[in-house]
């Protein structure tokens, strides 16, 4: 009876000692599991984080080409428009271009639309008004400083001139380039154009100012082959990825 009472009791240690490492087997397999699926998210994120990092100065300049801003202007008389951009509505510091946009109409002649035939005659220049914010929430405005680009490209005052080498773009709209203006933070900017001889047709033509940052305008034409590069590599990778983790999960 001491014998079988005896032996009972080894085979109860041993029961236990088989449970508990059968427990400490099935935590660690679990603990292995759960490091490689963690180990697998992080490198999804990491994958998905990346976008950002590749092209980032293409990106820049896609979102420098999206930021515009435009006024309506009317070519129906002569006249001056001042168009005034505060320092707060528009964030974009720098070289930026000014152009006149205009709607393509089948009932006006594409001469009109053309410098050379057109009536419309304009002349630009461009200042700004430095400011400086106070604690009571108002501005104490500085000095007056010419802000109208003159360099090789920029080299008149009349863009509408049939000697003016400015850019123009033809589409579902025509863009014709007007002038180059520089800004700089801390500063209202005010567009002046003058109407020397207004032109009738082409103010039906839905007329708009329209300013931009410098940028690429080529960057348009590539970036969609570019980003479809970037997520296919980054997807086959992510493919990888996933397909590395079950290997490894079965092999636990």
């Amino acid at each position: 009876m001491h014998v079988h009472s005896k032996s009972a009791s080894v085979s109860k240690t041993v029961a236990d000692l088989v449970l508990v490492i059968f427990v400490s087997l099935s935590a660690r397999t679990a603990l292995k599991k759960t490091f490689v699926a963690i180990a697998t998210i992080f490198l999804l994120l990491y994958l998905f984080v990346s976008r950002s990092f590749w092209f980032p100065d293409l990106e820049r300049q896609i979102k420098t080409g999206r930021d515009r801003l435009t006024k309506d202007i009317d070519f129906s008389h002569a006249q001056t428009i001042t168009w005034k951009i505060k320092g707060d509505d528009w964030k974009y510091t720098g070289e930026c271009r000014v152009a006149l946009n205009l709607d393509r109409l089948s009932d006006v002649p594409a001469e009109a639309y053309r410098k050379e035939s057109m009536a419309l005659k304009l002349k630009t220049d461009a200042y700004a008004v430095t400011y400086e914010p106070t604690t009571k929430g108002t501005t104490i405005e500085g000095f007056k400083a010419p802000r109208l680009i003159r360099n090789w490209y920029f080299t008149t005052d009349m863009p509408l001139s049939p000697g003016a080498s400015i850019w123009e773009s033809w589409g579902e709209k025509v863009e014709l380039g007007l002038c180059g203006v520089q800004r700089y933070p801390w500063e209202d900017t005010y567009i002046i154009i003058d109407i020397v001889q207004p032109d009738p047709i082409l103010a039906k033509t839905n007329p708009k100012l329209e300013i931009v940052g410098d940028y690429d305008y080529a960057v348009f034409e590539h970036i969609t082959r570019l980003r479809v590069f970037r997520d296919s590599v980054l997807g086959l990778l992510g493919i990888c990825v996933l397909g590395l983790a079950y290997v490894a999960i079965k092999q636990i």
